[in-house]
């Protein structure tokens, strides 16, 4: 979870930057509306894009898994008066998200409060409010004070410009932004994106209103004339929009010849940001077998059902020595020696089993072997190891969260791309917890990992 919000992050304040560096000063207003828009869909979306990255794979193994077993820690519960990290940041987002929310909803009820009376004009709603107010539009009304009907009707230059915004629905955009504020308002992005919409969108009313034939000074003149009556409406296009001086000058500002060339420059960001964000699925090619998941096979195996390989695997661990071999529910005791030398003490009698469980990955076992296996990466070895055995251990805490992913065994680079593989699949997952007499407990979860490789076959 904190890699997307990292990501989605990121992307959104680079793609922020780009648009203050090259488009801001733009006079491609169109364009800069879709790119704001855009980069925001864009930089929520990329993190579940998946892209497939191909590796090569011409050496395969059989993955075997062997029977779980697990160990509960010798350790104190605390009380439920511990603070909980994990609560703390759940609620502290619920309270900010509440607080975001009721924000949201009392500015629409601050317009719905307005009295006055609605009337249509050219084919569009009027609102005249009773006491004095800047011009705005919201979705698909103009509220204007009734002072700004005069004998000769509203002053054109005023109605054209909420007219476009109206037109052009101006207020879905903000709606948009203040949505994803309610949600995701750890994104420092957002509140730059917005200000940069609605200044992108004085623009374009601006550069309208100038379109038929209205004088700039005297429109610039009215604009200063309504400063006084702002009122603070957060999803409106107010007339007398407070960012006066950047739309004074956008007003007789020319057009770079470079235009083009600074928006054909968004397509490599987008590539580099896609290449950096989208979710990486390794797609093996792979001409000879793919990895064969052996659901429920447990070391050693039978004889009588094994195949060719297994019997091979067989006559390797009788070779190799005794295997990994886990009592269920022992404790593990702390020992502090007084020097180097000195040996383990002897191992506590095991505690009974009644009122135990063990802890339960979601979906099952079977689940959380199929997604290592699909998440393990062959193509780290060589293909000529022969034989490789390494134990998984997870120690899973009383919250059901995987704390730490050690594998032993004697080969480093599988035990690493067990190691990663196994925290892969607990990416964002919660285990059902063991628990003691009804009390979760820590516990250290074991799974026995084997992996034979076939020897290579002689071309002829």
């Amino acid at each position: 979870m904190i890699l997307l919000i990292f990501k989605i992050v990121i992307c959104s304040g680079l793609l922020l930057g780009f648009y203050y560096l090259f488009l801001e000063k733009q006079r491609t207003f169109k364009f800069n509306r879709v790119f704001l828009l855009s980069s925001l869909i864009f930089a929520y979306c990329i993190p579940f894009i998946k892209l497939n990255v191909a590796t090569n794979q011409t050496k395969a193994g059989n993955l075997i898994f062997g029977n779980s077993t697990q160990e509960f820690q010798n350790q104190t519960i605390l009380s439920a008066q511990t603070l909980d990290l994990t609560q703390i940041v759940v609620w502290t987002y619920i309270l900010i998200t509440l607080f975001f929310l009721l924000k949201f909803l009392f500015s629409l009820l601050k317009l719905s409060l307005l009295k006055g009376n609605k009337i249509e004009y050219k084919g569009h709603q009027i609102f005249l409010v009773d006491h004095r107010i800047s011009p705005f539009s919201f979705l698909g009304t103009i509220y204007l004070s009734k002072n700004h009907v005069a004998e000769n009707g509203i002053d054109e230059r005023i109605f054209l410009h909420e007219k476009f915004h109206v037109d052009e629905k101006h207020s879905f955009d903000i709606l948009f932004v203040e949505i994803l504020k309610i949600f995701s308002w750890f994104n420092p992005a957002l509140f730059p994106i917005k200000k940069a919409m609605i200044t992108n969108h004085e623009f374009q009313a601006d550069e309208y209103v100038l379109e038929n034939d209205f004088d700039v000074k005297n429109y610039q003149n009215l604009i200063l004339n309504e400063i006084a009556f702002t009122q603070k409406f957060q999803f409106t296009h107010q007339f007398n929009f407070n960012n006066t001086k950047k739309r004074f000058i956008m007003m007789t500002t020319k057009n770079s010849r470079f235009s083009l060339a600074k928006k054909l420059s968004v397509l490599p960001l987008i590539a580099i940001l896609f290449l950096l964000f989208s979710r990486k699925v390794e797609a093996q090619n792979s001409k000879e077998k793919t990895l064969k998941v052996k659901q429920d096979v447990a070391i050693p195996l039978s004889i009588e059902n094994a195949t060719i390989e297994e019997k091979e695997i067989l006559k390797a661990f009788k070779n190799s020595g005794k295997a990994i071999h886990i009592k269920l529910d022992t404790i593990k005791p702390k020992f502090v020696g007084k020097n180097e030398n000195d040996g383990p003490p002897p191992p506590p009698p095991p505690p009974s089993k009644v009122g135990q469980t063990i802890a339960e990955f979601p979906g099952g076992i079977n689940k959380l072997r199929s997604s290592l296996n699909n998440n393990f990466d062959t193509s780290v070895l060589t293909g000529n190891e022969g034989l490789l055995k390494s134990s998984l251990n997870l120690t899973i805490n009383a919250e059901g969260k995987v704390i730490n992913i050690v594998a032993k065994g004697d080969n480093e680079v599988f035990n690493k791309e067990a190691e990663r593989a196994m925290k892969i699949a607990n990416e964002d997952k919660v285990w059902i917890p063991a628990t003691e007499k009804g009390i979760p407990k820590e516990t250290v979860f074991y799974i026995p990992l084997t992996m034979q490789f076939a020897a290579p076959e002689i071309k002829k």
